[in-house]
């Protein structure tokens, strides 16, 4: 912004701190561009730096009845825009102290991983064909989360899981 732009931004606030409405418009045609550029320096994401321009804006016009005339009205705006900056990169670290989640393991998975996953899924369906009807849908059931809140169930998947464990055992020896 050259001396005359800034000669007629400090006039025109000078205007708008005494209460003349019609300073508005030519104070946010000067201010606009500046505060905007200012941000997109200060702040990467656009969207933030537009945010932060906005509310910078916002700031210079309910606050401009506060404006000193004795000093120059770019350093008092760019100086808000500063702060609104700030504040929102301080949001940002925030956000993700707050929101930090530790990153998803690695599906590491080999191929013997999955032969052991087939092999441990067959074994434990050929234990379940050992079972009666009752005993397979009660832990079918149980494992799709279809549980009922009966005792009568909690009972009756408590005896199938001890008859699949004694069937496992006697098949392959171990829990």
């Amino acid at each position: 912004m050259d001396r005359g732009a800034r000669a007629a931004l400090q006039r025109e606030m000078c205007r708008l701190a005494d209460g003349d409405r019609a300073a508005f418009e030519p104070v946010f045609a000067a201010l606009w561009p500046v505060l905007r550029a200012f941000a997109a320096r200060a702040l990467p994401v656009p969207a933030e730096a537009e945010d932060a321009a906005q509310c910078a804006l916002i700031k210079v016009f309910s606050r401009a009845a506060e404006f000193d005339a004795s000093r120059e009205a770019l350093p008092w705006a760019l100086g808000i825009a500063a702060y609104e900056c700030r504040t929102l990169r301080k949001a940002r670290s925030r956000r993700r102290e707050e929101l930090r989640v530790p990153p998803e393991p690695a599906d590491e998975r080999t191929s013997e991983d999955a032969a052991i996953e087939r092999d441990l899924v067959a074994a434990a369906a050929e234990v379940m064909r050992g079972l009666s009807v009752l005993d397979q849908e009660t832990l079918l059931a149980a494992g799709r989360g279809d549980r009922e809140s009966s005792s009568t169930f909690r009972k009756r998947l408590e005896r199938a899981l001890a008859r699949f464990r004694k069937q496992w055992r006697a098949r392959h020896g171990a829990d």
